[in-house]
């Protein structure tokens, strides 16, 4: 229930942090009885005053505590279903001991064994180590521990789920960010590519110029007008891993969006790795995007490409993952044939047709020699998503 309160602020855009979170279940639990739990309004308050620092968030407050706890209105037995929930919660914390017994299966067996839980499993399971369910340390599921595992539903925790068996559905990075953005302007400015274009025409200034230089003998300078020619694609990584540095990438697409030098702008999206597909906006629908091809086909060579994401992710996803369900299905009859490019392969293809590519990642560098990222950063070159590593990738584009 609380998880689910804590997600429900942080997706209506109430800024809390895990800190906060934690400080409203110790305080709930500090009674030494649970004769004490505050009744719905009670916990209203409590919760409002713990979480939210700024009056502004009330609103959307209001809406995430309506949509988790609305149906316990006027509901007499909710301190006992509170006592229930906290009590459920206490018992589904994993010992160390859990989480090194936790289930390891080889990359080659997982979907056999997804395959073989869906055909056999009945009911809901929480806690266990074999069942899809939550908070255990099966290899299926979600909310609970298993490095090698594949969630499905619920929210990322420690990143290391092989893959996320979920709807997505994510927020479009805005455009109407300012605040904070002039650093990031001067840095992208640093690509602006003028064209002279046009018919040729008397050049005043130079005119004048060029006479006083020549002692007063008329010397008609004659120019083209310059207009900018550069064409700019901004490719972002939405959702799970990403959401903590949506603040930072919301700051870069302002800026780019704001900006007039280009002369086309198109911001594409993807989850993770993009494989054959480029979404035009945050839900990533199959109906709304381009294919690799359709990329080509609209924009030319000299495109400049800017990709935003960690990289971050388990290495099925980028070396034997396609994107496409077909392939995704296909291997639970054995077969490794795929239709789709893998994640790395479609890295290799963007880069083999676009030459201008760089790559800001939000990660530490200390973390760079994972896997995914080690593999992507040997293909594109990679900076950090900072002031400065804006104006060095923005730099190598010219």
């Amino acid at each position: 229930m609380f998880l689910n309160f804590f997600y429900e602020l942080r997706a209506h855009g109430v800024p809390v942090s895990t800190r906060e979170f934690l400080d409203l279940l110790r305080v709930l639990n500090s009674h030494e009885s649970f004769s004490k739990l505050p009744s719905l309004n009670s916990l209203y308050d409590l919760a409002r005053i713990t979480l939210v620092k700024d009056v502004k968030h009330y609103d959307a407050y209001d809406i995430a505590f309506a949509k988790v706890f609305a149906k316990y209105d006027g509901d007499e037995g909710f301190q006992d279903k509170l006592r229930e929930w906290l009590e459920k919660a206490k018992e589904s914390e994993l010992s160390e001991e859990r989480k090194l017994n936790a289930m390891k299966l080889l990359e080659s067996e997982i979907l056999d064994e997804l395959k073989k839980r869906l055909e056999e499993q009945k009911e809901r399971h929480d806690g266990g180590n074999y069942w899809v369910g939550t908070g255990g340390t099966s290899a299926f599921g979600n909310s609970g521990f298993n490095p090698q595992g594949i969630r499905i539903g619920g929210q990322a925790g420690g990143r290391s789920a092989i893959a996320v068996a979920s709807d997505r559905n994510f927020k479009d990075y805005r455009n109407d960010i300012m605040l904070d953005t002039r650093n990031i302007k001067i840095a992208l400015k640093k690509v602006k590519q003028l064209k002279s274009v046009g018919r040729e025409e008397v050049n005043i200034q130079k005119t004048i110029s060029s006479t006083v230089r020549n002692a007063g003998e008329i010397d008609i300078v004659f120019s083209r007008e310059k207009k900018n020619n550069l064409k700019l694609i901004l490719l972002m990584d939405v959702g799970g891993s990403m959401t903590p540095y949506a603040e930072n990438v919301n700051k870069l697409f302002s800026s780019a969006h704001n900006l007039s030098h280009f002369k086309t702008f198109t911001p594409l999206y993807y989850h993770n790795i993009f494989y054959d597909k480029f979404y035009l906006n945050a839900k990533l629908r199959s109906d709304e995007a381009l294919s690799f091809d359709e990329l080509k086909k609209n924009h030319p060579r000299d495109t400049r490409i800017i990709i935003v994401g960690d990289a971050y992710m388990a290495p099925y996803e980028l070396f034997r993952m396609t994107g496409s369900m077909m392939d995704f299905y296909r291997t639970f009859s054995g077969d490794i044939t795929h239709s789709s490019p893998t994640g790395i392969e479609s890295v290799q293809k963007l880069r083999k047709r676009f030459k201008n590519i760089v790559w800001l990642n939000p990660e530490p560098k200390k973390l760079w020699e994972a896997p995914t990222i080690k593999a992507i950063r040997s293909q594109i070159s990679m900076h950090e998503l900072t002031i400065d590593g804006i104006n060095k990738a923005c730099g190598s584009l010219i």
